[in-house]
């Protein structure tokens, strides 16, 4: 009997061991995995390929009308020479050219013609011409062809005064006489100037206007009435604010997307090389934005710490994404592409994207020096953000951003022109791959980093202390059996 109890003991012991040894190797495993191995998995995949729309707008310089303004040649020449400045300068000037009816003079050609006759133009500021397009009577009497007819003949007008006792009257006058009798006044009725003119009321209370008429007389207004594409770019009001100040340049808004594609290329030690293409599309026209070509550049990552390595296309610096296991309480330098600079991403809140958790940071700066100057002024340029970003924060994933950024000439009492904005946010579509991509990697973190080790270890420790028991009690048995 002691025999059979001794071999059955012995098998009993080896199974223990080798339970023992197992339960051992599995609570090795656990601690070794998550301490060593584990976070040796935790860095950018080598086969990273992800695709990011952003849909907004940029402000950008207006330079269709800059290009328009300097290329007209009289302005240019104004601009030149000075004379624009002096013109500006001149109240009288810039009333008229700010008259609403200036532009209607300028779009009759009969009128044109008139300006470029001095004695017209000293006519048609007579006081007494104002008077005499004022009586009834005389009106009355210039819808008579025989009285136009007359006009140039003093003798058939006293006739025809005779004839007509109110016609005696006016005629009396000698003033209005001798307005009636001036050949220039002839010329505009027989014209048919002076019905056009008539018939504009606007046009001949502007022209009657002494002040109005020493203006047209200036050299430079000549000019600018003889070339409408001149003028009219004179009485845009962006031209104005640019003459009042030159860094005041126009702005237009264009709707735009960014695509971006960033794909893994070849993993070098522990840096990841990511090819980042970027395509900029005017969404009006589906075409591209000037000065806003495509880019292709090769971006160097370090996989484990998402940090930029030294050497990347562009100088670019700084967090390219913010690391696993992100940090309320870490601010991170992050590279910012419309300053080509990096800035701190602070933590703002806990969030839900899509119902994943993430943490909101934000990078928020105001003038920082962007190290060059405008070229159109010489002033120096800052820059202002607001950016957002979501990140799933376990694998440090960005999963949503808006993006605020603006380049301005800064001014010496602290006016800002904006040079470029943008206002951007990624795409709802967009914003849901990531979030599922995100959820997914996190939960493979979750099995792999936590699930996984603490498994093996309590497993493994579960199975060493149960061996250890029941060794415990088999020795104790058999000293029993022994006595």
């Amino acid at each position: 009997m002691n025999g059979d109890y001794e071999a059955m003991s012995k098998r009993q012991s080896i199974t223990l061991i080798g339970a023992g040894v197992v339960g051992a190797v599995l609570l090795i495993f656990g601690i070794v995995w998550s301490t060593v191995i584990f976070d040796r998995f935790e860095k950018v995949p080598s086969d990273l390929n992800r695709v990011v729309d952003l849909d907004g707008t940029y402000t950008v310089v207006d330079t269709s009308f800059t290009d328009q303004l300097t290329g007209n040649a009289t302005i240019a020449g104004l601009l030149e020479s000075g004379a624009l400045s002096q013109l500006t300068a001149n109240p009288a000037i810039t009333g008229l050219l700010g008259n609403p009816a200036l532009g209607a003079l300028i779009a009759n050609p009969e009128i044109i013609g008139l300006i470029s006759d001095p004695a017209v133009m000293q006519l048609l500021g007579s006081p007494e011409l104002a008077a005499l397009l004022g009586n009834p009577v005389v009106l009355g009497a210039l819808a008579d062809p025989a009285v136009i007819g007359g006009l140039s003949d003093p003798a058939t007008l006293a006739a025809l005064a005779t004839a007509n006792p109110t016609l005696a009257a006016v005629f009396a006058d000698p003033s209005t006489l001798a307005i009636l009798t001036d050949p220039t006044f002839a010329g505009l009725v027989t014209s048919g100037a002076l019905t056009t003119l008539m018939a504009s009321p606007e046009i001949l209370g502007l022209l009657g206007d002494p002040a109005v008429v020493a203006a047209l007389a200036n050299p430079v207004v000549g000019a600018l009435i003889a070339d409408p594409a001149a003028l009219g770019l004179l009485l845009d009001p962006r031209t104005t604010a640019i003459l009042a100040s030159p860094a005041d340049l126009p702005t237009i808004e264009i709707p735009v997307n960014i695509h971006r594609i960033r794909e893994g290329l070849e993993v070098v030690g522990d840096n990841l090389s990511i090819r980042e293409r970027i395509t900029t599309t005017n969404t009006a026209t589906d075409g591209g934005v000037p000065g806003f070509e495509p880019t292709d550049l090769t971006l160097l990552v370090d996989r484990s710490t998402k940090i930029y390595v030294e050497g990347t296309e562009g100088g670019r610096k700084g967090q390219w994404g913010l690391p696993f296991h992100t940090s309320k309480t870490t601010p991170y330098s992050s590279w910012i592409s419309a300053a080509s600079q990096t800035f701190d991403a602070v933590f703002e809140a806990e969030d839900k994207t899509l119902g994943l958790d993430t943490y909101r940071f934000a990078v928020d700066v105001t003038n920082a020096p962007m190290g060059v100057n405008d070229p159109a002024t010489g002033l120096p340029l800052v820059f202002d953000t607001h950016t957002v970003i979501w990140v799933e924060p376990n694998t440090g994933a960005g999963v949503d951003a808006t993006v605020q950024d603006t380049v301005s000439a800064l001014a010496p009492d602290g006016t800002k022109y904006v040079r470029f904005a943008n206002d951007l946010k990624y795409r709802d579509t967009t914003v849901l791959a990531l979030v599922d991509e995100a959820d997914n990697n996190k939960d493979k973190l979750k099995v792999y980093g936590t699930i996984l080790p603490w498994a093996s270890g309590i497993v493994g420790a579960v199975i060493l202390a149960l061996s250890a028991i029941v060794g415990l009690m088999i020795r104790r048995g058999g000293r029993e059996q022994s006595a």
